[in-house]
């Protein structure tokens, strides 16, 4: 009996030692929605998405798999978001795989596959190459630092540039973005200002795509605006939003307006926020969305991270 204790005890410990350079984290929520339609008809939903992450460590290198599980977009299947190795060698970042871009208020993020990165930093001036695709066809090269306490970012692909600037200026924080085609159509721009002011922040937010009255493209977003998807794309947007914080609740309120590039549709929206976590670890969200002259929605999220 004591020898298959000590056995026991051995294996346990020989377990934890091989799992320690491996951690696993996520996130899951589950929302009920409902929509009332300004033509008398309504529309009830539940929807899921969970988030698993596990990384593994090893020295410098580390390998991460993120999965995902969204019952509206893959029936209840599995979904590999990122895949993809991360190492340093002689002052070099690499980063190789599969990965979501960022998401921003021109940009909802998406995934690219056969990804290539590789950073270093030259007097403080980071250099960062990147390629992607079948043929490694796409590739930029971006120089990123600070002067003064303002970032600066300024990338370079074949047919067109994506610069930004941000900082704190005064109080008020600034985020500017310019993105510059070789076909002029093409060219956006983005702006986020915001500052507070008696414990309430205040933000004004703006997109500007394809200037001219003819054009029929825009752009996706999935910040201030809200998630803006393919195939719905934006040609202009602007609005202004305060949040604060209420009896342990975190409250937002926006108004904005959009404008879609096919067929220059304008739309106003009113957005009520209110966020508040609750004692066994998990956040509750309600989300009150007002699509003037078409419908208002409800939305309830219940999301735990761990």
């Amino acid at each position: 009996m004591k020898k298959q204790l000590l056995i026991a005890a051995v294996a346990a410990t020989m377990a934890s030692v091989s799992m320690a350079d491996i951690s696993i984290t996520g996130a899951a929520q589950v929302n009920y929605t409902n929509t009332d339609y300004d033509n008398g008809t309504s529309a009830n939903a539940i929807s899921h998405d969970f988030d698993l992450k596990i990384t593994g460590q090893s020295g410098a290198t580390s390998v991460v798999m993120d999965i995902e599980n969204v019952d509206a977009a893959n029936n209840n299947g599995l979904n590999v978001k990122n895949a993809y190795m991360s190492t340093s060698m002689a002052g070099v970042n690499a980063k190789v795989g599969t990965w979501y871009g960022s998401d921003s208020l021109l940009s909802n993020g998406g995934q690219t596959q056969d990804q290539v990165s590789l950073d270093t930093t030259i007097s403080g001036v980071k250099v960062q190459y990147e390629t992607s695709g079948t043929n490694l066809n796409t590739s930029s090269v971006t120089l990123s630092g600070s002067v003064a306490g303002v970032k600066v970012s300024h990338e370079i692909f074949d047919t067109k540039t994506d610069s930004s600037v941000s900082g704190s200026f005064g109080g008020v924080n600034a985020t500017y973005r310019s993105i510059d085609n070789d076909v002029d159509t093409s060219d956006s721009t983005s702006l986020e200002v915001s500052t507070e002011m008696q414990g309430v922040t205040v933000t004004y937010a703006a997109i500007d795509a394809n200037e001219g009255t003819s054009d029929t493209t825009g752009v996706t977003s999935d910040a201030f605006f809200g998630e803006i998807k393919t195939g719905a794309e934006i040609k202009e947007a602007d609005g202004f939003g305060i949040a604060t914080n209420m009896a342990g609740n975190t409250v937002s309120l926006k108004s904005y307006s959009t404008m879609l590039a096919a067929g220059n549709v304008e739309q106003d929206w009113t957005k009520l926020v209110v966020t508040r976590p609750l004692a066994n670890g998990a956040t509750v969200e309600a989300t009150y969305t007002d699509k003037d002259s078409v419908s208002t929605t409800m939305d309830l999220e219940l999301r735990v991270k761990f």
